[in-house]
C-alpha cells in the first residue's frame, strides 16, 4: 500500500539512528549502507543497497548534484515546490528479505501523510532536507551489542540487495573502489563507517 493512514503506524518505541557509512565490502555485488543508534548499547543497523544507489547516496552525503537531477533530488525539488517537507523517516520492518520504510510528508496545512518507500529512497529524502530529517528505526532491528556477530552477518546475508537500497558526529564515509570518485568527494568534504532493501 503506497499511502498509509497515519493512525495506522507508531514511532514508540524507535531509534533514532544517523548514516554513519556507505561502502562496498568486496567481492559483495552490492553496496551496504550502515546506520549507528544514538543509543550506544545498540548494534549498528546494516542495509544491502544497489551500487547505483549508492553512488547517489554518496553524493547526496558530499553535497554534490549530478549534472541532471537524481530521483531523490527531483522529487525533493516537486516537495519543495508544494510546500513539503519530510519530518522523519522510519525503517520499520523486514519482509521477505527486504526492509520497509515509511516516509512521513508533511505539508503547510499541517497534516502528515505516510508513504511505504524503499530504504534508500527514504534516507536520501531525508537528507536532502534543509535540516536533515530524523531516521528511525524499529527497535527489533537494532539489537543488544552482545548479540554475536555470525547472528547478525546471517541476518544481514538474508536481506535482498534488489530490492532494499539497502554517537560519532562525523558524516558518513565512503569507500572501495567502486565508489572511487564519491570517496575523494566525501573525504575531501570531511567523512560519512552492518539488512536488504525492496
Amino acid at each position: 500500500m503506497p499511502v498509509l493512514e497515519p493512525d495506522s503506524f507508531n514511532l514508540a518505541g524507535f531509534v533514532p539512528c544517523r548514516l554513519v557509512r556507505v561502502g562496498v565490502d568486496l567481492p559483495e555485488p552490492f553496496a551496504r549502507v550502515t546506520l549507528l543508534p544514538d543509543d550506544t548499547s545498540l548494534m549498528e543497523f546494516e542495509i544491502p543497497i544497489s551500487i547505483e544507489q549508492a553512488r547517489q547516496l554518496a553524493l547526496i552525503v558530499a553535497k554534490e548534484r549530478a549534472p541532471r537531477p537524481m530521483t531523490a533530488e527531483l522529487m525533493q525539488d516537486v516537495l519543495a515546490s508544494y510546500g513539503f517537507n519530510v519530518s522523519y523517516v522510519a525503517l520499520d520492518e523486514v519482509v521477505g528479505g527486504n526492509v520497509h520504510a515509511v516516509l512521513a510528508i508533511s505539508g503547510q496545512d499541517g497534516r502528515t501523510r505516510l508513504f511505504s518507500a524503499r530504504p534508500s529512497d527514504a534516507i536520501m529524502l531525508a537528507l536532502l532536507q534543509p535540516v536533515q530529517a530524523p531516521i528511525m528505526v524499529a527497535p527489533q532491528l537494532v539489537g543488544q551489542r552482545g548479540a554475536e556477530k555470525g547472528q547478525a552477518d546471517e541476518f544481514v546475508g538474508s536481506m535482498s540487495a534488489d530490492n532494499n537500497d539497502f554517537q560519532d558526529p562525523t558524516p558518513p564515509q565512503v569507500d572501495s573502489p567502486v565508489l572511487d570518485a564519491e570517496a575523494e568527494i566525501v573525504n575531501g568534504a570531511g567523512a560519512p563507517s552492518h539488512a536488504g532493501e525492496d
